[in-house]
């Protein structure tokens, strides 16, 4: 029997070591790999900023401007108790102080309501007590704001000890007028 020889190898050293070229086209396609991964995460982040910055949230300036955000929720707390206020032993004081903080279209309606107001309170002798416990500024956009507001009212009746209590919600839109925000609609919701 025959064994056969031994196949010639080189050396081990000669084995290890890719050839120059081979080790050059790998660096040269890893490089060009990463900088086409690089480019398009830049484009996908460009995308989501440009998207995140066109939003209604991104335009929203009750989000940003806490200033304006605090005057507005401020003096729209203030207007809505006057508004929803009144004593049946100064009715007019009432309507003067409410005519104040109310603007556009909603000084209509108001007055409309005030009359119902003094057509029922003095039988009643009712004094109303208006508080916000709780608002939001939903929206600002210059010198218009959506304002959500929880409302609270006490009604004290003449003859009665016991006050009558009624809670309700509002969306306010409230309009800057001469440097002051007013109530320009109030609608429950």
């Amino acid at each position: 029997m025959t064994i056969p020889a031994a196949v010639q190898r080189g050396s081990t050293e000669e084995m290890a070591k890719p050839p120059r070229r081979v080790t050059a086209v790998a660096t040269l396609v890893a490089l060009i790999a990463a900088v086409v991964m690089a480019l398009g995460l830049a484009a996908w982040f460009r995308g989501e900023a440009n998207q995140l910055g066109g939003s209604a949230a991104a335009s929203n300036e009750a989000l940003v401007d806490a200033g304006t955000t605090t005057a507005v929720s401020g003096q729209v707390r203030e207007a809505v108790q006057r508004v929803f206020s009144y004593d049946y032993a100064r009715l007019d004081d009432n309507e003067r102080a409410a005519s104040k903080v109310i603007t556009g279209q909603y000084v209509q309606s108001f007055h409309q309501q005030f009359a119902r107001v003094r057509a029922l309170a003095p039988p009643q002798q009712a004094v109303v007590v208006a508080t916000v416990p709780a608002l939001a500024v939903k929206e600002l956009d210059g010198d218009r704001a959506i304002v959500v507001v929880f409302l609270d009212q006490q009604a004290h009746q003449g003859g009665q000890a016991k006050p009558l209590l009624a809670s309700g919600r509002l969306s306010v839109t409230a309009q800057l007028v001469d440097g002051s925000w007013k109530i320009a609609d109030a609608e429950p919701f």
